[in-house]
């Protein structure tokens, strides 16, 4: 959730997404309304059971980072657009909130025309709704961490900062059904990010109602879009209901979704095999077979928008001790200690790709895919330069003043997750720093929400995670390391990769950005090293052949269930 969004719980290694890339689309038709029951007759029960790999971390709009809130509030939000699928297949943005926008000649003002819809409880939903969401995530207050996803509106990063004034940040309301955003500059992707949780409305009366508990229980949630929360039952399940107040109801065929937390792998298989869901992500090459031969499902793969990375905390010390990562050489060590070919293999079954980049495949720059563009990816070279990273590693200790035999170092690694394909994953690192680089590794598990709060406090060595798209342009990937971004608490900031990434905003061409963006990559991944990337992950998704119009979607969220519907459960 990355975004997302810190994607997956610690390299984790299948999360339920799929190919779905936005395009920057305009006054489009409302889409996926067409296919709806094209043949036979849908289901009387209207209800799909899916699963999230982990408790949402919070439902507070402001501050939420996981994939898992966001699957949640995207489905009870109505923002100003959607990402969906027009008739044609196509991925689009898609008229919601907004019935209509244009934007200025130069680029910097954007103009949306809200249709009138409401909340939950009748109360009209007002440009000043969505002036409020977005100062609140500015807020310093907040301290949100998806404040920099902002950015690009003028003045919000000044506010953000403490260097600017509430009033002086580019978004207001021209009455109540417009709304106006002047940004800084031209942002080609822009309309993507109206789609996102970060630009959805929020009810300043019910945030002040409910204060801290705001976004922890489903009665603190304000609703208007296609569900609203009929329970929310902590560790177990979130169960949405059919909003009968949306503007487009109609639409909406499934009453019910439910949403069930389960953490262990064998367990979601099991469940998908008796039934109890009706869509679930599968590593296993086992129970790929097993699923494929009961000839009930219907399998989608592709890659997913999203890259698995080890990550370092790079501050001096840590508990009063030197902290090997806070060389360069030695998070580089770590970096080319990896065999990504056999993590790719092993730990995810061939579901990927090994990464030597930071953007994975299928993210554009401009009509063109951005690895294509890249070219040779950054971790190829430096791996035909060390060919010895034990030996890099000691260069680094010895730096520190560390000792030099790396059997004496012991290093802390983190897992979101107890269970035992956790286990298995982390074991496997384990394994592959120990025979190469000679160190001690020491694996601790917990469940997500401690993981994340250990990752935002800093009160870690190493961790893996997924980051996955929040938008179609490689800018989703590289500003969450920025200096003034607030994503990765590791104590990296970095003035030369703030100047080159802040170029890409005003390059002339896609090829400029393009070549900003690759010496930022070699910033990051190889004179840095802060990141070690390891697969560009694909999804594997099996889906009961009954489920119609269940959209895979990689932007932000793991299911647009708006159009989803049933037909032939049971049969």
């Amino acid at each position: 959730m990355k975004s997302k969004k810190m994607l997956a719980a610690v390299m984790a290694a299948t999360v339920l997404t799929a190919s779905l890339f936005a395009g920057c689309g305009s006054k489009t038709p409302q889409a996926g309304t067409d296919n709806q029951a094209a043949s036979g007759e849908m289901d009387k029960e209207q209800y799909l059971n899916l699963t999230l790999k982990a408790e949402p971390k919070t439902m507070d709009l402001s501050k939420a980072t996981d994939l898992y809130s966001s699957q949640i509030l995207i489905e009870i939000t109505e923002g100003l657009t959607r990402l969906e699928k027009d008739k044609d297949g196509k991925e689009i943005i898609a008229p919601a909130g907004a019935k209509e926008w244009k934007t200025s000649e130069d680029g910097l003002k954007w103009t949306f025309t809200l249709r009138d819809y409401e909340w939950y409880d009748g109360k009209k939903v007002t440009a000043n709704d969505y002036v409020y969401s977005i100062l609140r995530t500015l807020d310093p207050n907040t301290a949100a961490q998806y404040a920099y996803f902002l950015f690009p509106i003028k003045g919000a990063e000044e506010y953000n900062s403490g260097k600017g004034k509430k009033e002086d940040v580019g978004v207001k309301a021209i009455d109540d059904n417009t709304l106006e955003f002047t940004l800084k500059q031209p942002v080609p992707y822009f309309l993507q990010l109206t789609s996102f949780k970060t630009f959805l409305p929020q009810r300043q009366d019910i945030v002040e109602k409910y204060g801290d508990k705001y976004g922890t229980e489903a009665e603190t949630l304000p609703v208007n879009g296609p569900f609203k929360i009929a329970s929310w039952t902590h560790q177990s399940d979130v169960v949405l209901e059919k909003n009968e107040k949306y503007w487009d109801k109609d639409n909406v065929k499934l009453d019910k979704v439910n949403f069930k937390i389960i953490k262990d792998e064998t367990a979601r298989m099991n469940e998908l095999e008796n039934g109890s869901i009706d869509a679930v992500g599968v590593r296993k090459p086992e129970y790929v077979d097993q699923f494929n031969k009961a000839g009930k499902y219907t399998n989608l793969t592709g890659y997913d928008g999203s890259v698995v990375y080890q990550t370092y905390n790079t501050i001096p010390k840590i508990d009063g001790q030197v902290n090997p990562f806070n060389s360069p050489k030695v998070r580089l060590a770590f970096s080319l200690a990896l065999n990504r070919e056999d993590i790719v293999k092993t730990i995810y079954k061939g579901l990927g790709s090994p990464a030597l980049g930071w953007v994975p495949f299928e993210i554009l720059i401009g009509d063109q895919e951005y690895r294509k563009a890249a070219g040779v990816e950054p971790l190829k070279a430096a791996y035909d330069k060390y060919k010895d990273p034990k030996a890099l590693l000691v260069e680094g200790l010895k730096e520190l003043g560390l000792p030099e035999d790396p059997s004496k170092i012991t290093i802390k690694m983190i897992n979101s997750g107890t269970d035992a394909e956790t286990k298995e994953i982390a074991e496997y690192y384990q394994q592959a720093y120990q025979n190469a680089l000679g160190v001690k590794i020491e694996p601790e598990y917990m469940e997500w929400n401690q993981f994340m709060k250990r990752l935002d406090s800093g009160e870690y060595q190493l961790a893996g995670l997924a980051w996955g798209a929040d938008y179609n342009d490689p800018m989703t990937f590289m500003d969450m390391w920025l200096s003034n971004a607030g994503q990765m608490n590791n104590g990296w900031k970095n003035a030369k990769y703030d100047e080159l990434i802040n170029k890409t905003r005003t390059a002339k061409d896609d090829a400029e950005r393009t070549e900003l963006f690759k010496q930022a990559e070699q910033l990051l991944l190889v004179d840095e090293a802060v990141a070690s990337p390891v697969n560009y992950r694909k999804y594997n998704i099996f889906e009961a052949n009954y489920v119609k119009n269940l959209m895979l979607v990689n932007f932000g969220q793991l299911y647009e269930v708006k159009y989803a519907y049933t037909q032939g459960r049971g049969k």
